[in-house]
C-alpha cells in the first residue's frame, strides 16, 4: 500500500523523465532514518480516513478519492501528515535518478550552488513613493 500512497503524492512525469515515487527504495530510506513507526502510523491513519470518508480501503479508491483521503489526513493529525510528507519529499528529491533528471547536480541550491536571476526591485518603487501608511503611536 505504501507504493500506492507514494505514487498518489508524487506520480512522476513520463514527459520529463521523472520517475514515480514508488520507484524509490523507500524501505531503505525508512531504515536509514528510522521512521518505520511514523510511516506505519500514517498508513493506518490513511486507511482509516479512506474507510470513514469513502467506505472502502485506500487500495480500492480511484485516483481523486486517494488524493482526497491523503488530504483528509491533515485534519486528523497534521503533525503526522507533515512528518510523513517531509520524509517522502526528502527520499524523492535526494534520489540520484531524480536529481539527474531534474538537472540539479550535486551542488547545494544555495548559496554557492545554483544561481538565481537578479530581481527587478523597481517594481517596489510605487510602494516606496506612496509613503507611510500607518498612524503614529505618539498621539495615542
Amino acid at each position: 500500500m505504501i507504493e500506492l500512497i507514494l505514487d498518489t503524492i508524487l506520480p512522476g512525469d513520463a514527459a520529463l523523465g521523472m520517475p514515480p515515487a514508488s520507484m524509490l527504495d523507500f524501505e531503505a530510506y525508512q531504515l536509514r532514518h528510522r521512521v518505520f513507526d511514523q510511516v506505519d502510523a500514517f498508513v493506518a491513519m490513511i486507511d482509516g480516513v479512506a474507510r470513514e470518508r469513502f467506505g472502502q480501503p485506500f487500495e480500492q479508491l480511484d485516483a481523486s478519492q486517494r488524493l482526497a483521503a491523503i488530504n483528509g489526513c491533515k485534519v486528523v493529525d497534521v503533525r503526522l501528515f507533515s512528518s510523513f510528507l517531509t520524509h517522502v519529499m526528502r527520499a524523492y528529491y535526494t534520489d540520484r535518478r531524480v536529481l539527474t533528471q531534474a538537472s540539479a547536480g550535486a551542488v547545494p541550491p544555495f548559496p554557492a550552488g545554483n544561481e538565481l536571476d537578479t530581481d527587478d526591485w523597481t517594481i517596489l518603487e510605487p510602494v516606496y513613493m506612496r509613503g507611510a501608511i500607518w498612524r503614529s503611536t505618539d498621539s495615542l
